[in-house]
């Protein structure tokens, strides 16, 4: 394996963002770099794993963060040479304000950037390029002493949160009457046995015997990951009275999913059947050579298989929502008498209050560990939210997050502690036409 060299911050912002990097596919889960801890020990030289080196100053692992849209320098942050920015295509905000960095030029190269924040106009060259993005542009109201290209940008002092009371509860409630919406969650019966078109996660299921059963690109039999009985929930529209549908995933290192946020479902596939065969068994299912359960977590997120009905519950935009940043101002507005201008809540609250908030929207009481299993409603992530605002893909049509059981076992574990989702547009779903949804997942 080859050796790559990292800069020691950069490395443990990616540990701080997705998890220890073991592996290169384990770039692949940074999709957002907002903190960066203190370097610790590690000194130039120094391998970290079997494929890492420690080197100051190089950055170029940026490079395979096929993922990354999001990137946030610490304050003070300093290097001699941002050209590294240019190979992250698909970044679409960016924070520098409270860094060395000055050459404008370089954010052309960015075509999906939507919001970048900048160091004082008096730091920067090339700042008639800046009219040319499609971009909003910030400015930081503090400036470098020293932001000569070659030097070192003395440290700023941090922006400091909220100095009062700040009332989380009643934060937490107003945000959630704004933001709720009708949704469906899907809970576990524990201690039952699902049957071949029950409703259920994992498990064998039902199937068309007059149809072929779905294969991946290399014709592998796909697993069940889900399937949701209409005729037997009480489920209102767009989900229609009747009819089976299915969630199949390939059984590989990604779980199927191809994390190119396109539909293609090569590797998993969305099934509707309008009507069931109640003369199928399970042993004609079983002799299509139907995977089931297959306990090997490198391959497949499930362990067990789970009997589920749907429930009725509102849902809440959580930290990753793109209503949340409004709907906590106006909230804050409302509560507290404060306005916040265009300040983001992890700048107005501290850590120990921003973490307090946002963790309260991942409560569940069912062992599960980012928000729970749900159709519509707002969905959950460990990092951030694969769409853009503008995405077709507007509807959560299903979730399945990662649990616990009591015993200290995982029955639904995707990579480390993560959560899966998948979209549709939602007159695609009015249509009962699941030939377009979009498959995600992404763990800590």
């Amino acid at each position: 394996m080859d050796i790559k060299k990292i800069d020691p911050r950069l490395l443990k912002a990616i540990e701080a963002a997705a998890g220890f990097p073991n592996k290169p596919y384990d770039l692949t889960k940074v999709k957002a770099i907002k903190k960066w801890p203190d370097i610790g020990l590690w000194r130039d030289g120094n391998r970290v794993g079997d494929w890492l080196e420690i080197e100051t100053g190089n950055f170029d692992l940026l490079v395979e963060l096929p993922k990354l849209h999001t990137l946030i320098f610490p304050w003070g942050f300093s290097h001699k040479d941002y050209a590294f920015l240019k190979s992250c295509k698909l970044l679409k905000k960016l924070d520098a304000g409270e860094t060395n960095f000055w050459d404008c030029s370089l954010l052309s190269e960015l075509p999906k950037l939507r919001y970048v924040r900048l160091p004082q106009k008096k730091q920067l060259i090339h700042t008639e390029l800046l009219d040319g993005l499609s971009a909003k542009v910030d400015f930081s109201p503090y400036l470098a002493e020293e932001h000569n290209p070659v030097q070192s940008a003395r440290p700023v002092p941090r922006k400091k949160p909220y100095q009062g009371d700040v009332p989380l509860e009643a934060l937490l409630e107003d945000i959630k009457a704004r933001t709720k919406v009708p949704a469906y969650r899907l809970r576990v019966q524990r201690g039952k046995t699902p049957g071949l078109t029950d409703s259920k996660i994992g498990g064998l299921p039902y199937w068309d015997l007059s149809q072929p059963y779905p294969a991946d690109e290399k014709g592998q039999p796909m697993q069940l990951l889900a399937q949701i009985n209409f005729g037997a929930e009480d489920m209102d529209k767009p989900f229609p009275k009747a009819g089976l549908l299915q969630f199949f995933i390939g059984l590989d290192e990604m779980f199927g999913c191809n994390f190119a946020y396109a539909p293609d479902q090569k590797n998993y596939r969305v099934v509707y059947h309008p009507e069931i065969d109640g003369s199928v068994t399970p042993d004609q299912v079983s002799a299509l050579g139907v995977p089931g359960l297959v306990n090997d977590y490198r391959t497949s997120p499930l362990e067990a298989e789970l009997a589920i009905y749907a429930e009725r519950e509102d849902s809440f935009a959580n930290d990753c929502s793109f209503v949340f940043e409004d709907a906590f101002r106006a909230a804050v507005q409302a509560v507290m008498g404060v306005d916040m201008g265009e300040k983001e809540s992890y700048e107005f609250l501290d850590e120990d209050a921003y973490d307090e908030l946002f963790e309260s929207f991942q409560e569940t009481d069912d062992g599960c560990m980012n928000g729970g299993h749900w159709m519509l409603g707002y969905p959950s992530f460990t990092q951030e939210d694969p769409r853009t605002e503008d995405s077709p893909f507007d509807t959560l049509l299903l979730q399945i997050d990662s649990m616990r059981d009591e015993d200290g076992g995982n029955p639904i574990l995707w990579g480390d502690c993560g959560v899966c989702n998948f979209f549709i547009a939602r007159t695609d779903l009015e249509k009962l036409d699941f030939s377009r949804v979009l498959y995600n997942w992404d763990c800590c």
